[in-house]
């Protein structure tokens, strides 16, 4: 493992600045992202000191609110917390943190109580019940939904009581170019405004990054423009652990169109009876997996790519029609009128559909309580590695991961509150590089679909490191867009160096030269650290439950 991080990436800062000359506010957390693990983490702290909220767009503006499936969580008279336990290890292919998974999963009750509590509608059974969805790798019905526009239901309820609470400060389009650690702490962070470009120092004794993933490496991605992984580059650069970057999920079923982000195509319309085609319009599941099309989406997202190749065709086909025109614009009115929109009658035809890139596993690495390895900095939701995906995430875990951990990040704060010294921090940075941000993007996004993606190859996985490298020279700018793809750039080679690293194939990560799973080497983590070895991590047997099969 050498080099990971190429030299022109590996600055501590990326642009000059004195913080003893530039405005500055206080606060006791300062949340970044206002997608559910933010919200959720501004609202408890504000229970107990000041708390500023700074996102780079308008607050509703989130990955969240692009989740239509729902929330997992045990709540359903023939559910238990065990078995959402075994469903998520099994899924996660050997390497879940199993105390982190039964934390998650034996509070999710609660968590989704307050939810409701907060005025997040779930949808009803006949009964008076909550009504529950199945997705891919649950072993039952134990999915949460508002219709299939949850994360809608979800981002704007919460939005608006953030908006509405006291104690909380909301800075919108404003984009947090780095964090500020002094004397080996993070003390809070250096922050731009998006239109001016104007800087101000927000100073923290707490930190939570809550800033998503980096679907945006990526050309073909459910993600918005926002996911640019800027919450993992910042952590990067002030020198915190980050881990398990080189699983990446795609979610098999993207509308297959010129659409950017892609139009997500919920796994629930599976769940409910939905299949996929080949070009000879034949279910091609059934035979790979017992799920069929409820199997793990990392193999469905294989089978996908493998049928799109001997079909030669870009896309396999969804058929929907049978569930009947009803059915679905009443359970599915969101991805009716998507489908519609793109010239496509759920009820009628036949959708093409694709892989995409959806979901970062890694992420700034953090406890069982969402501390990372920098005193005062947590991290939730889809930035962290948590322990609790493992090698493959279980569908509909992310909003119940960034729920949780955003309550436990602030009940271990009410614990252990410390004071950060007003202390003065400065770097002295001249950018002369002239390279275009946005081809550099561009160029990325190509390179990383190409060579990164659902399936990888070592020759090719070092070419993209070198490609990554040669973008990464001469980049210009220091405005948000010029940060964001250096930003994009940090996390595509973490994640090339980890997949190069990771001499197997597990969960997401598929090496078509490494093709077997090979416990005895590589049941672990990957750690990377800016200015130390990259280490491996084992995970002992007692630690996690492993199935040699991976799903069933």
């Amino acid at each position: 493992m050498a080099a990971f991080v190429p030299e022109a990436l590996d600055a501590r800062y990326v642009v000059g600045f004195d913080t003893d000359t530039l405005p500055s506010d206080r606060c006791d957390v300062l949340v970044v992202g206002s997608g559910i693990a933010g919200l959720t983490a501004a609202l408890h702290a504000s229970e107990f000191g000041t708390v500023t909220l700074v996102t780079k767009s308008e607050v509703t503006d989130a990955n969240t609110w692009y989740a239509q499936g729902g929330i997992a969580g045990a709540v359903g008279a023939a559910d238990s917390v065990e078995l959402h336990l075994a469903d998520t290890l099994v899924v996660g292919q050997g390497i879940c943190d199993q105390a982190v998974v039964r934390a998650v999963v034996s509070e999710a009750a609660e968590a989704l109580a307050e939810l409701e509590t907060l005025g997040v509608r779930f949808d009803r059974a006949a009964s008076g019940e909550v009504a529950l969805a199945r997705e891919g790798g649950h072993s039952l019905p134990r999915v949460l939904h508002s219709g299939d526009a949850t994360g809608a239901e979800v981002q704007n309820t919460l939005s608006a009581v953030v908006r509405r609470a006291p104690g909380i400060r909301l800075v919108e389009d404003a984009f947090v170019v780095d964090l500020l650690t002094a004397e080996d702490r993070c003390v809070g962070a250096l922050v731009m405004d998006r239109g001016s470009h104007a800087m101000m120092a927000l100073r923290a004794d707490a930190v939570v990054l809550a800033t998503g993933g980096s679907g945006q490496m990526y050309r073909v991605t459910t993600n918005p423009l926002v996911a640019t992984g800027d919450g993992v580059a910042a952590a990067w650069r002030a020198g915190a652990e980050i881990a398990d970057m080189e699983f990446v999920q795609f979610h098999p079923t993207a509308l297959d169109s010129d659409a950017t982000p892609k139009f997500l195509i919920t796994e629930a319309l599976r769940g409910e009876g939905a299949y996929l085609l080949d070009c000879d319009l034949k279910r091609f599941m059934p035979a790979l997996h017992p799920l069929a099309e409820l199997a793990p989406r990392d193999l469905v997202s294989r089978e996908i790519e493998r049928v799109m190749h001997r079909c030669a065709r870009p896309n396999v086909w969804l058929d929907a029609r049978h569930l009947g025109a009803e059915f679905l614009a009443r359970r599915f009115p969101t991805i009716s009128e998507g489908c519609r929109e793109a010239g496509y009658d759920l009820a009628r035809d036949l959708v093409p559909v694709a892989p995409a890139a959806h979901y970062l596993i890694g992420g700034v690495r953090t406890d069982i309580d969402g501390r990372t390895s920098l005193p005062g900095l947590y991290a939730a939701g889809e930035c962290s590695a948590s322990g609790l995906h493992g090698a493959n995430r279980l569908a509909s875990n992310s909003l119940l991961e960034g729920l949780v951990f955003s309550r436990r990040i602030v009940r271990a704060l009410e614990r252990e509150r410390v004071r950060a010294k007003p202390t003065r921090v400065a770097a002295e940075i001249t950018t002369c590089g002239r390279a275009d941000p946005d081809a550099a993007r561009a160029a990325l996004q190509v390179v990383m679909s190409r060579h990164a993606a659902v399936t990888r190859f070592e020759v090719e996985l070092v070419g993209a490191a070198e490609a990554v490298a040669e973008l990464a020279v001469g980049l210009g700018g220091a405005g948000p867009r010029a940060i964001e793809t250096r930003n994009l750039l940090v996390n595509a080679a973490l994640t090339v160096a980890g997949a190069i690293a990771r001499e197997e194939s597990r969960g997401t990560h598929f090496r078509t030269d490494r093709p077997e799973r090979d416990d005895e080497r590589w049941r672990g983590h990957l750690v990377w650290q800016r200015g130390a070895e990259p280490r491996f991590e084992p995970v002992t047997a007692e630690e996690t439950i492993t199935s040699q099969e991976g799903d069933r």
